[in-house]
């Protein structure tokens, strides 16, 4: 009778957890390029989309060297980075990288270009604006009009960016701006995105952190989820610590509740009754059959009672012979 009891309990807990609401907490903060910002600026979009698409996000607020990035394993993202990189921090990211891990740098007038020389690169962000005469309806807002690599251009034929950069030193590039776009005064075709190998690792250098912010997203939609699946499903790692004005400006909860109904709930408490009256007036045994055929037309399944303690972990050898027992 008391191992009758113990699993009808175990049950009645089980169903609980079910149909009890869970509150997730939640944060949001008004720094630039944070994931935890939802205003225009932030990239909680982009996050959402990552999480979405399979992805674990991992927000790094402490330093790189204190957060330890080079044990761990994915993709790391540094948008708009305005904060100096120490050596320590630098020495992370090179461990990181001869993991065979991935480094997404996405920076325009910022310390992105301090990576890129700790890390020997041939690649720098140029410090001049980018103008071309490709842009929408304002000319900050410019159009980069050629994406060469093939897994990024699935579907998305052009990226709106906003007050770019343009990648200088390399004219290696997977995405690039018209043949009249301007630099300094110098006139070509510039590179906005560009891959580079690095000790078994990658790293991808984009001009323009903008591109993966929320006042974009609904335009360059397509070509980040392009970009996500080119990285593959796994851990995303956004640096915050080097946002000057990180902040977590508010903390919340949203609650989520049961996706179980109230008529779903009634009829799992109810067989529950059942069961516990069975027990109490050692006719278990007569009732097993009805409870299974219950479950079995309530979830439209093949599933049974034995299936549903074996779902819960209980050992059903063990509970059959204690039925079997109480049957007589």
């Amino acid at each position: 009778m008391r191992k009758a009891i113990t699993y009808t309990t175990l049950l009645v807990f089980a169903v609980a957890i079910i149909t009890m609401p869970v509150t997730v907490p939640v944060f949001k903060s008004s720094s630039d390029y944070s994931i935890f910002n939802t205003g225009p600026m932030g990239l909680s979009n982009f996050a959402l989309l990552g999480n979405s698409m399979g992805d674990r996000i991992v927000p790094v607020l402490a330093p790189l060297h204190v957060f330890n990035i080079s044990s761990k394993n994915g993709v790391l993202f540094i948008v708009g980075p305005n904060l100096t990189f120490t050596r320590d921090e630098v020495k992370q990211i090179k461990e990181f990288l001869m993991r065979g891990n991935t480094l997404v740098l996405a920076d325009d007038f910022g310390t992105g270009n301090e990576v890129l020389t700790e890390l020997g690169i041939p690649v720098r962000i140029s410090n001049y604006p980018l103008n071309d005469f490709f842009y929408n309806n304002d000319d900050r807002l410019i159009w980069i009009v050629r994406i060469r690599k093939p897994e990024l251009a699935k579907g998305a034929s052009k990226i709106l960016t906003n007050e770019p950069s343009a990648i200088i030193v390399t004219r290696k590039g997977d995405a690039y701006t018209s043949r009249v776009a301007m630099v300094n005064f110098h006139m070509r075709m510039f590179p906005v995105i560009t891959e580079n190998s690095y000790h078994g690792g990658r790293v991808i250098v984009v001009s323009d952190p903008d591109i993966f912010a929320n006042m974009q997203f609904k335009v360059n939609e397509v070509f980040l989820r392009n970009l996500l699946e080119y990285l593959g499903e796994t851990t995303l790692y956004f640096d915050e610590a080097h946002h000057p004005d990180f902040n977590l400006y508010s903390a919340g909860t949203v609650t989520i509740t049961n996706v179980i109904s109230e008529k779903t709930a009634k009829t799992i408490v109810g067989m529950l009754a059942i069961i516990l009256l069975a027990i109490e007036l050692e006719m278990f045994s007569k009732v097993v059959q009805v409870i299974s055929t219950l479950l079995e037309k309530f979830f439209r399944t093949e599933s049974n009672l034995t299936k549903l303690v074996r779902d819960l972990g209980i050992n059903e050898k063990e509970f059959m012979e204690m039925l079997n027992k109480m049957g007589g």
